[in-house]
């Protein structure tokens, strides 16, 4: 029988800080693609200890940025782990589990590593739940599902601020060639730094790369360039410069002023997509 939401919401204390916390790690995988773990730890009525000392051991153990949530109908405790994966959860269970030495009990649990943000989160403790009760206390045992693994597509915007329309249509084919199954890159054009910072195009949290020409008819991409570092997200973007000059001068102030990237025309279109594979493949 599949478990409801208000089952779980009886059975968890402080389920609605669950829930919260659930979307906030969701938030952390659209945007980063950070992968995080849910733990289902088992207990046994034969211990040496009652449940609520099993609970505080359990808690005892987690890191600042980890959260223990007590299930005392089903008897086991449910951990999120922030920043974790499957390999991480193990080796903080091999911890808990000489811990457990003087408990008399065999640490049992089961987990599930959370990479995309497709899954509800009563799908995520159903799957615990029933996968955690079917194990004994015959030996150690941990468990992962692997149910919860498929990549997130990470999704991010590229504004290409150029009024060369040749310029325009390479750049334009070039990131629609580097779109992959986990990432999306969605590409708009701008004819001038005025119609794209009207556009509110960059206002979203995506990551969001920015192809930048120094001379344009409204708002060069110098005015650009000082307008999008005084935003107070400004880490999100990455700002590749294209310019004709040459001068060392040229470079060190866009480079000073937070361009990412400072590439001179005629440029080498090979090493400009080489170098944003390495960016693309660094946000995974």
């Amino acid at each position: 029988m599949k478990v409801t939401k208000n089952q779980f919401s009886e059975g968890i204390e402080n389920y609605q800080d669950l829930k919260n916390l659930y979307n906030l790690q969701l938030a952390y995988i659209r945007k980063k693609g950070i992968h995080f773990t849910f733990v289902f730890v088992k207990y046994s009525e034969e211990s040496a200890v009652s449940y609520e000392e099993f609970y505080r051991l359990v808690e005892g153990n987690l890191r600042k940025s980890d959260f223990v949530f007590t299930h005392e109908s089903k008897q086991y405790v449910i951990l999120v782990l922030s920043i974790s994966k499957e390999m991480e959860s193990k080796s903080f269970l091999s911890r808990l589990q000489t811990s457990m030495n003087p408990l008399n009990m065999p640490l049992v649990a089961v987990i599930a590593e959370i990479a995309n943000s497709t899954h509800s989160l009563e799908e995520i403790l159903e799957a615990g739940e029933s996968k955690v009760m079917d194990l004994d206390f015959s030996h150690t045992q941990m468990v992962a599902i692997p149910y919860f693994l498929e990549k997130e597509q990470i999704k991010m915007k590229v504004s290409i601020v150029e009024n060369d329309h040749i310029t325009q249509s390479i750049f334009s084919n070039l990131f629609h060639n580097l779109e992959t199954d986990e990432q999306n890159l969605e590409v708009r054009v701008f004819n001038d730094g005025l119609e794209f910072t009207e556009s509110n195009w960059y206002r979203s949290e995506h990551p969001h790369i920015v192809v930048l020409n120094d001379i344009l008819p409204r708002k060069n991409g110098f005015e650009v360039l000082h307008y999008l570092r005084g935003l107070p997200n400004e880490q999100k973007y990455l700002i590749l410069f294209i310019s004709t000059r040459n001068s060392e001068e040229a470079q060190l102030y866009c480079l000073e002023n937070g361009a990412d990237a400072y590439f001179v025309r005629p440029f080498n279109l090979k090493i400009l997509e080489i170098w944003i594979k390495n960016h693309l493949r660094r946000l995974h």
